[in-house]
């Protein structure tokens, strides 16, 4: 019986732990980042329609 470390489990081990813990920050980024984008977007289209608002206003 070899009681020592295998470097190939080790190896192994980080890998099979890191990726999926990679991929879960990857998605946490992508959803918090599209989330921001969705509420510049919200920001800018109120503004826009207040701003089409005014120039209908002053166009009467």
């Amino acid at each position: 019986m070899n009681a020592g470390v295998n470097m190939g489990d080790i190896i192994f081990q980080v890998f099979s732990l890191g990726v999926p813990i990679f991929f879960i920050a990857i998605l946490l980024l992508f959803w918090r980042s599209s989330k921001k984008k969705k509420e510049q977007l919200n920001v800018m289209k109120k503004g826009w329609t207040r701003y089409r608002k005014k120039i209908n206003k002053n166009m009467r």
